[in-house]
């Protein structure tokens, strides 16, 4: 096992910036750290890791190493998690983090698909923003994430195995009383001086932010809130308008009227994540959400 941990030690390299961090967080000493470093570089035949006065850095052999040695560690750690539950006769637990607005609809619809197969199998889910999500699977406190991004904010999806899930279109949610209610089809310059309930995330600020600004304006954020049943609510009070995606609308409130925008705003993108080498059933959950969303965006 000498040479994973060689590789483990590469790894901490790249995360930590220095050989001393790196020795700290593998408890290790900086002169041991050294010697892994390089006897794999001797092994390999090529220079992995460049020291600078502010630490250490891969040189690109080193990145080309290191995206192979997450894979194999991944694969070493599931191999040992799977022996540990045959040893004990467990089922292992799928977990899943989410974003609140796959929580609501998507992940129960694709679970309930799932089940079809693992009747059985445990499953558990967290309620948590993207970034949190992406941040359990790299930890190995969750099996997979349920994440989004923004094409104004792309979210770092780096070392992690990804798959696409349909795109969430925004759509215009403005009071039934406002003059441009009966448009249909509302174009984002005449938008320009409304009230806006926007989102707290820096992505949903950024996005929105980008959607106005390629129509000439700076949108006036009135309000924000974090979940779309209280920004759908504040808009049929007559509080401000805001961009919702679609998959946030399937009850909207009385006093509210859903629009299209001209031209359309980018979607908000979806993805399933996972640290590279799933189980089974978390590869069977992986396709049924990919299934329910195809699903749901046809309606």
């Amino acid at each position: 096992m000498e040479n994973l941990q060689r590789l483990r030690v590469l790894r901490a390299v790249a995360q930590h910036g220095s050989f001393t961090a790196a020795g700290g967080a593998l408890a290790m000493s900086q002169p041991a750290v050294s010697q892994h470093v390089g006897a794999l570089e001797r092994e390999l035949g090529a220079r992995l890791v460049e020291r600078t006065t502010r630490g250490a850095r891969l040189t690109p052999e080193g990145e080309i190493v290191l995206r192979h040695a997450l894979r194999i560690l991944t694969s070493c750690d599931e191999a040992r998690r799977e022996l540990d539950q045959l040893r004990s006769g467990d089922f292992a637990t799928v977990r899943v983090a989410a974003f609140p607005t796959a929580c609501s609809r998507l992940l129960p619809r694709a679970v309930a698909l799932w089940r079809r197969r693992h009747p059985a199998l445990p499953f558990e889910f967290v309620e948590c923003d993207a970034d949190q999500a992406l941040e359990l699977v790299r930890r190995g406190e969750a099996d997979l994430a349920l994440t989004y991004d923004y094409a104004a904010h792309p979210i770092d999806l780096r070392h992690l195995a990804v798959q696409p899930l349909p795109d969430d279109p925004l759509t215009l949610v403005l009071p039934a009383d406002h003059p441009l209610a009966p448009t249909p089809v509302v174009d984002v310059a005449a938008l320009a001086g409304e009230a806006w309930i926007g989102g707290t995330s820096f992505a949903c600020a950024e996005s929105l932010r980008a959607i106005c600004g390629a129509a000439g304006f700076t949108p006036v954020v009135a309000l924000s809130s974090n979940r779309y049943p209280t920004t759908l609510a504040m808009v049929a009070a007559g509080h401000g308008i805001a961009l919702v995606p679609a998959s946030a609308l399937s009850d909207p409130p009385a006093g509210a009227t859903i629009r299209p925008l001209h031209p359309a705003p980018p979607p908000r993108r979806r993805w399933a994540a996972t640290r590279g080498g799933p189980g089974a059933p978390t590869a069977h959950l992986v396709d049924c959400l990919v299934a329910t969303a195809a699903d749901e965006a046809r309606r």
